[in-house]
């Protein structure tokens, strides 16, 4: 009832069907019904006022959105019983509550490892962070606050939730950071905005600002409608408010669309209907006897492959390890039932669809015609129903399992040394190196990455046992054995848990070492971002760091060479060698400029036969190499005042390019304009320029023809004067 007399403390939802990707609705096997009766309906109730903004839960962060706004009194109510009617008619209180309710989503958020990112919940963050923000612009607040909300959040629920004291030193970070970010983009709307209205023409001066055009800095730099509004209606300009709506409109069913599913891509169909392969790879690398259920080539089935050809083998069990959670798929080989002779080279492995591992080969060389079951032809091929030994290489799966399992000493390494917020956000696990991507506001200081690479060492050295509990209830991996799940992943009812000693305990299903010490060594090498939110560590173990280190050695030892100071280490010896070697190099450069321009001045007292006159203006073209811009302005001064009156073009030439100045007497700039005696000139050595009437400058590419385009000034110069 829109009269006010009711309020809504419960509903129920009657949940009863399944949406189907393609719409359809199909009767749940166990109908249900939600209550949504929550606790702040609940608290409104017991505290006897009508809005849940009314009860202690809010007013006290309504409050304090007030004095970071400069709003304090402008609705805001000093016991809750007394808010009611006066703070919803006032004009700011639908902003304060918005600052609020979104202050204290986003702390919670941020608190539990999400940040703000442009997909996912990551996305849904920014956008209640920038709607929170864009309130406060609307009661004046234009520098950032919401960060210091945060304070008020744990201030509030640290009774509840005592995690938020040791939080809220990053999460306040982290909203500093996204307002920040957000004010900038927010000023590249108001320009795009401005250049908007700008352009802007009408009939009879009458314009109208595009409501689609609006929409689109709405959407993308989050611009307000208020301010779009209020701009058009300043300039006198009539917003297409009927166009933005039907704008926004469309982008609604466009996200209903997607969340009905309407977009969801399906696999090739081919691979719909083909039987599963029973997954050997936990606890050996070959399989003999395995056979060829199915062939595809170019995403269709077919009967055979012949040698040379490539496609994708289904087989009935197979060692290999079919690529996902960020591992590479086995590669290997196929023999033939001979046990001896390779068929076929297996490139990589993966998943089309659950269950079914697709095996990326190519076939290698023609079996022995005479083998019982590969028939009698000329050239025969590679068919359905032959049986083969599938043999992962070992060497590539072992160095690729010692990434793995350093993997998941890194990611407990980080959440140690950063703070339990840091989540994956991607890896990649490739047999030669590691890429981690992680969850955090702000890039990894060096001492921080050396805590890490020490932490993790440390587990590699005790070479704890790498225990693998399979088929765990996902409730009792999570909630006994508190395993890290990640976000996004789908898990089944039945997972795998990996868990190294109590360092670290997660649900995967990759391939892993038998103990930590089979990793070798872990040498992280960099750290980067990724995009906003989102760091990625790349690091190497085993061979890798072996390599690694030699390189390093390698390394140190053309070091000792250059700068023996046996005192310190490598680096801080080749960091001062190179600092001495910088300082000795610009001071040569410093004295080779001087000798340069004292060799051009002094050409300066023997320019009179260079100097011609033409039509009454004394004109000078001088070539003068190696030099740089600033000597040459120095030196065009330096001629002007030497001739008095008239016209310096001077050129240079040096690594391959040319540099042209001109200079013209402030008594002859009403007639003969610097610019336009430089643009021919530099014309004539591929370059362009320009600049002030008594000054221009301009470049070039080709020096072979600068002593002609210097002889071609004069004559310029006579043209212009006419």
């Amino acid at each position: 009832c829109e009269c006010g007399r009711f309020v809504e403390i419960w509903n129920l939802v009657f949940m009863q069907f399944d949406r189907s990707p393609e719409g359809k609705l199909n009767p749940l096997p166990k109908p249900s019904i939600d209550t949504g009766m929550g606790l702040e309906r609940v608290t409104a109730v017991l505290q006897g006022v009508i809005s849940n903004y009314d009860t202690d839960l809010f007013v006290p962060l309504i409050k304090r959105a007030a004095e970071l706004t400069g709003h304090v009194g402008a609705g805001v109510p000093t016991r809750p019983a007394e808010q009611g009617s006066a703070a919803s008619s006032h004009k700011s209180a639908a902003s304060l509550r918005v600052i609020a309710d979104h202050a204290r989503a986003a702390t919670f958020l941020i608190s539990d490892g999400v940040l703000p990112s442009n997909e996912g919940r990551g996305y849904v963050l920014r956008k209640i962070i920038r709607r929170a923000i864009t309130h406060g612009r609307l009661l004046g607040q234009t520098k950032p606050f919401l960060h210091e909300m945060v304070f008020a959040v744990r201030d509030l629920m640290i009774d509840a939730y005592p995690e938020l004291n040791e939080t809220v030193d990053r999460v306040s970070k982290a909203v500093l950071a996204e307002e920040t970010r957000f004010a900038h983009t927010l000023d590249l709307g108001l320009r795009k905005l401005e250049d908007d209205l700008n352009g802007l023409s009408g009939s009879n001066g009458h314009r109208t600002y595009s409501g689609e055009q609006a929409f689109k800095l709405y959407d993308t730099f989050g611009m307000p409608l208020d301010f779009m509004q209020d701009a058009a209606r300043d300039q006198g300009i009539t917003f297409d408010q009927a166009g933005f709506d039907t704008a926004i409109e469309e982008q609604r069913q466009r996200a209903k669309a997607s969340w009905k599913g309407a977009a969801k891509q399906t696999a090739n169909p081919t691979y719909q209907q083909l039987p599963k392969s029973v997954f050997e790879g936990y606890r050996q690398t070959s399989s003999e006897g395995c056979e060829v259920l199915a062939i595809i080539a170019n995403g269709q089935g077919v009967q055979e492959l012949k040698p040379g050809e490539k496609g994708e083998v289904i087989l009935d069990h197979t060692p290999f390890y079919a690529e996902s959670g960020g591992q590479v798929g086995d590669r290997g080989w196929l023999y033939s039932d001979d046990h001896n002779t390779i068929i076929a080279d297996v490139t990589g492995c993966y998943a089309p669809v659950q269950g079914v591992r697709a095996h990326q080969v190519v076939i290698k060389s023609p079996p022995n015609e005479n083998r019982v079951g590969w028939g009698t032809q000329s050239v025969p091929s590679f068919k359905v129903g032959d049986k083969v030994d599938a043999v992962v290489d070992a060497g590539i799966r072992e160095a690729t399992m010692r990434n793995h399992t350093a993997t998941h000493l890194l990611h407990a390494g980080l959440r140690e040394v950063l703070g339990k917020h840091v989540k994956q956000a991607g890896s990649l696990v490739a047999p030669n190196h590691l890429r981690f991507d992680f969850s955090h506001f702000t890039g990894v200081a060096d001492e921080e990455l050396q805590d890490i690479e020490d932490i993790i060492n440390k587990q590699v050295l005790r070479n704890e046992k790498v225990e693998v509990i399979p088929d765990v209830p996902i409730d009792v991996a999570v909630n006994e054995y508190h395993a890290m799940a990640l976000f996004g992943e789908k898990y089944g009812d039945r997972v795998r848990v990996i868990r190294i000693g109590d360092f670290s305990t997660e649900l995967c299903g990759g391939t892993h070492t038998g103990a930590t010490g089979e990793i070798g060594l872990i040498k992280i090498l960099k750290e980067g971002s990724v995009s906003s939110g989102v760091r990625r560590v790349e690091a190497v173990t085993g061979e890798g760091s072996l390599a690694h280190f030699r390189k390093d050695h390698q390394l140190e030892s053309v070091v000792a060479t250059l700068a023996p100071r046996a005192e310190v280490g490598p680096a801080e010896a080749l960091k001062h060698e190179i600092e001495r070697r910088d300082s000795e190099i610009k001071r040569l450069q410093r004295e080779l400029d001087q000798v340069r321009m004292k060799s051009a001045s002094s050409t300066v007292a023997s320019v009179a036969d260079r100097i011609k006159e033409v039509q009454g203006v004394r004109v000078l073209a001088h070539r003068v190499d190696n030099l740089d811009r600033g000597q040459m302005r120095t030196l065009v001064d330096q001629l002007r005042d030497k001739i008095g009156s008239g016209v310096v073009v001077l050129g240079s030439a040096a690594d391959g390019n040319v540099a042209l100045i001109v200079g013209v007497t402030k008594d002859l700039t009403s007639r003969i304009q610097a610019g336009k005696v430089i643009a021919p000139v530099a014309q004539k050595v591929g370059g362009k320029g320009g600049g002030r009437p008594d000054l221009a400058e301009a470049g070039g590419k080709d020096p072979g023809a600068l002593d002609a385009a210097l002889a071609e000034a004069y004559s310029v110069v006579e043209k212009l004067l006419g």
